[in-house]
Formats: C-alpha cells, sequence, structure tokens
C-alpha cells in the first residue's frame, strides 16, 4: 500500500441512494470537473509481495438480533461481494447469552435479558449454504458464577456448544473467540464496557481461564480454533493488557482477535481527512500486537494468526459519513491495508444494523439524510430515527447497499484468495494505491483519490509484470450509485473528486 501526503481538510460527499445493480459506462473515470494538479505518478512493483491472501480473508459481522441476519438475500449480496467469513457477534451481549436458550442473561452492562432474534443454528446453516467459514464468541462473562456454589462453568457451557455445533449439527465452526472485547472488563481501562462476572478480572485471569475453555472445547473437536481477545492500543502506549493475557494463555492461543475503528474523538476526529489518515495506524498498531505475540509465545507465535473482528469507521455514534462516499474509500483501503501487514482475516462490523442518531450533528450532514449506521446493508424502512435536527429518517428497502458495500466488494476483488498483495510507491496529494498479483495471472490495481475538489490524474509504471494496454476498469464515487465498468487504461487513470477506480488488467 502507497499512502501519499493528504492535505487540507475533507468535505463529506454525498450521495443519494445507492442501488445494488452494476452499470456500465464508455470512460474509466469521466467527469467534468475542472483540472486538477500535475500527474501523480505510480509504480506497481508486481515481483515484491507483500502478502498471501487465506481463502476466507474477508468477512463480516452478524449482529444476532438481526432476523435477516441469516436470510437467503443476506447470504446471496455478501457472496457477491466477496464475504467468506461470518461472524455471529453481537458485542457485549456475546459475553451473557445462553446457547441453549437462544438468550441473554441480564447484566447491569447490556440491561437485556430477551431472546435473540436470530437462533444461532438457523444462522449457522444459512451461512454454510453460502460456503463461508463461520466464527462465535462463547459467553465468558456471565457463566462465570452460575455454577454450585457460584463456581465457573464457562469452559463446559462452551464444550458442550461445540460438541451441539460441530459434532450433532455437523457446522464445523472454526473459529472459536473467548468472550467478546473482554480488555473491556473494567480492569484496565476507565469504566466496564463488556460483562464479566468473574471475581478477578485481571489479564493473568483471562489468560488461565482461557487455557481451560481451550482444554474443554478441544477434547469435544481438536480441528477448532481458540481465539484470544486483545487490545489495540499496544502502539500508543496504552496500558498492557496483550502481554500478560498472551504469558498465561500460551500455546493454547491459536488466533488473536483484534478489534480496530478510528478511536479519535470530537469534531476533528469526525472530519473525513482524520478517518482517512487513520489507516496510517494500522502498521504500527500490526507490528506491536505481531511483537507480542512472538515476545510471548515464543515457537508457537508462528502458529497464531491475527484476525481482525472488527472495523468501521467509528466504535460509536457512526453519522452520516458512514452511510457516503468516504465510508467506502475507507472500506476498501482499511480492509486492504490489514491484510498487506499480515492479518489472516478483516470482518467489517457489521452486515445490518439499525440506525444510529448522528450524534456530529448538522455540520457532517450536508445531504440531509441524518443517520448513520455500521451495517454494509440496510436494516429497512423500518428502522427509522429522530436526528439531532428533529427530523424523522428511515433507512432505505431492505438489503439496500451502502458505499462500504461497494468499498467492500473493490477490496474482495483485488484480495481474492490465493492473491499476492504486491506493493506500490509513488507521490502525490490525496491518493492511495494497492495492487495485487490473482491466481489466473491478472493484475488488480485499486486507486483511490479522496480529494473532494479536484480530479487527480494517476500516471502508472510496473516492474515484475508487462501488462496489455487495456484492461477493465471499475469506477465508484460521489455522484454514482453503484460502480461502473469500462475499458481502461493501463497507463493513466483520471480520477475524479472522492472516488476510486479499479484496474484488472492482463499480462502481454
Amino acid at each position: 500500500m502507497n499512502r501519499l501526503t493528504r492535505t487540507a481538510a475533507l468535505l463529506a460527499a454525498t450521495m443519494a441512494t445507492v442501488g445494488a445493480a452494476w452499470s456500465t459506462a464508455p470512460v474509466a473515470g469521466a467527469t467534468g470537473t475542472a483540472p486538477g494538479p500535475a500527474p501523480t505518478p505510480v509504480t506497481v512493483h508486481a515481483d515484491r509481495t507483500l502478502a498471501t491472501v487465506g481463502q476466507d480473508a474477508l468477512g463480516s459481522d452478524d449482529w444476532q438480533t438481526d432476523p435477516e441476519a441469516g436470510a437467503p438475500g443476506t447470504g446471496r449480496l455478501l457472496r457477491a461481494d466477496g464475504v467468506r467469513l461470518r461472524e455471529l457477534n453481537t458485542g457485549p451481549w456475546d459475553d451473557t447469552y445462553r446457547w441453549r436458550t437462544n438468550s441473554f442473561d441480564p447484566d447491569p452492562i447490556t440491561g437485556d435479558s430477551s431472546p435473540a432474534a436470530q437462533p444461532w443454528q438457523s444462522w449457522a446453516a444459512s451461512v454454510k449454504k453460502t460456503g463461508a467459514q463461520m466464527m462465535v464468541h462463547v459467553n465468558y462473562g456471565s457463566t462465570a458464577d452460575d455454577g454450585p456454589g457460584g463456581t465457573d462453568i464457562g469452559p463446559q457451557e462452551a464444550a458442550a456448544w461445540v460438541r451441539q455445533a460441530n459434532i450433532v449439527d455437523h457446522d464445523h465452526i472454526k473459529y472459536w473467540a473467548i468472550g467478546e472485547e473482554v480488555w473491556g472488563n473494567g480492569s484496565m481501562y476507565a469504566g466496564a464496557t463488556e460483562p464479566d462476572h468473574h471475581p478477578l478480572k485481571t489479564p493473568t485471569e483471562y489468560g488461565q481461564n482461557l487455557v481451560k475453555f481451550a482444554q474443554a472445547m478441544k477434547a469435544v473437536d481438536p480441528s477448532i480454533e481458540i481465539g484470544v481477545e486483545l487490545a489495540p492500543f499496544a502502539s500508543i502506549g496504552d496500558k498492557d493488557w496483550n502481554d500478560p493475557v498472551l504469558a498465561a494463555a500460551g500455546d493454547s492461543v491459536d488466533f488473536a482477535d483484534v478489534h480496530w475503528y478510528n478511536y479519535g474523538r470530537g469534531a476533528a476526529a469526525n472530519t473525513d481527512a482524520a478517518l482517512f489518515a487513520s489507516t496510517g495506524r494500522i502498521a504500527p498498531t500490526m507490528a506491536a500486537v505481531h511483537q507480542q505475540i512472538t515476545a510471548n509465545l515464543g515457537a508457537h507465535a508462528s502458529q497464531v494468526r491475527t484476525i481482525i473482528g472488527e472495523t468501521d469507521t467509528t466504535p460509536a455514534d457512526p453519522g452520516v459519513q458512514s452511510t457516503t462516499v468516504p465510508s467506502a474509500l475507507y472500506a476498501a483501503d482499511d480492509i486492504t491495508t490489514w491484510l498487506e501487514q499480515g492479518a489472516s482475516d478483516v470482518s467489517w462490523f457489521d452486515t445490518r444494523h439499525r440506525a444510529q442518531q448522528d450524534q456530529a450533528g448538522s455540520p457532517d450532514d450536508p445531504d440531509g439524510l441524518g443517520y448513520g449506521t455500521w451495517g454494509m446493508l440496510s436494516d429497512g424502512p423500518g428502522s427509522c430515527q429522530t436526528n439531532t435536527q428533529g427530523r424523522r429518517v428511515c433507512e432505505p428497502p431492505l438489503n439496500t447497499p451502502y458505499p462500504s458495500y461497494y468499498g467492500y466488494g473493490m477490496a474482495s476483488r483485488l484480495a481474492a484468495p490465493g492473491a499476492r498483495l504486491v506493493g506500490t510507491t509513488g507521490a502525490g496529494p490525496m491518493i492511495v494505491t494497492h495492487a495485487a498479483v490473482r491466481r489466473d495471472g491478472t493484475l488488480v490495481v485499486l486507486i483511490e483519490n479522496e480529494d473532494p475538489q479536484a480530479s487527480h490524474e494517476v500516471r502508472l509504471d510496473y516492474t515484475g509484470y508487462r501488462p496489455a494496454p487495456v484492461g477493465t476498469a471499475s469506477t465508484y464515487g460521489a455522484g454514482t450509485t453503484a460502480p461502473t465498468r469500462s475499458l481502461g487504461s493501463a497507463r493513466s487513470v483520471r480520477l475524479a473528486p472522492s472516488s476510486m477506480t479499479e484496474l484488472v488488467l492482463t499480462r502481454r
């Protein structure tokens, strides 16, 4: 990935409605905007491999109270967008979930004891039909004091779930994370955000308990992988949750589950410029996590994968930015950068979510949508909010793709299973590039123009690959409702403001 210099505050791009259909256009990136800066030179190094993409590298999180999570229409749309991993993830409610009764225990943090709208068995059966791999979070919170005399029955309950899912139902669920964001249990960071009924909530205690979960669960199905919940804050010098956890858990860990967002706060953090710049923190974050895994797990570290189990534009209060083109540009860059840095899987949070009030208010709401959402797909007109301007706003028809869906799709076509992610170099403002050589020998080049005001021309050169002069171009951005396809030059691409173009090239 080549993250080029960014300047000037960016304005939120506008977009009225997104549609599910692809359309065609005669020219890639055609625009009537004023001429932009001088051409930006970019070199694609097809002979410089950064990472190789796995079979289930791109995923999405399914919120368990979403009744449409297991619907066939949802599965078809996600499969078409390149989703190969489906994660059942309901945030802190995961640590109160009872799989036998499909219900949530009451807890001061979640305050919810109602049945889940989507039974896990029907979800798993639906996902299995799409061919996607699955990941779930076992209850680490409310099972901690539920046994005789207040003893911990978590490992036994989790092992019974493994038996039901993989031995009885033959669901072949591969990834089993122990708890969900357990680092938010209040022992390390101010204010508990995750239920945890253990008397000791330290990272060492969590690591030791993870060993008990792993032993009980793998006694049922040795093929499963056990995940540890790691915090994403090591690279900024925050309190150290990860090292004590890993030291205690040892070789019981098969994967690390890391959740990552643009964690900034305040008006400055809500700008498009801040959102785009946040992906520059991915490399040091991943380096810090890898260092901790290596330091604590020794020879076993090479067998531990890192899964980015959640990522999106913001961890809280998504605004109109989440439903407009900036989220598409961010999604494509975010997902691909994580894979380049060595993540085995990256899951977008989430598939579908009810409308959220636009907490940022009118300054970032030029198009009048007045709500935000984490979802890639619409929850439908039944999901409404009264926005900060007092207007009642509702989502479009069920399963209408949001811009993040299209950005995700751009990433998935580049980061196809077996593809080699390769390096790019260049210089210029607000231009982001990624590239990959896919299994079939085609070269895919993704170029983003994050400038909302000016068009940019990119001049392309190549090492280790001699492309045919013309390929296929897919373009998406401000003013479009879905990606368009056209012929594209292998040597020059002109990008409209707030847009991206993806070239698919063959060898000459």
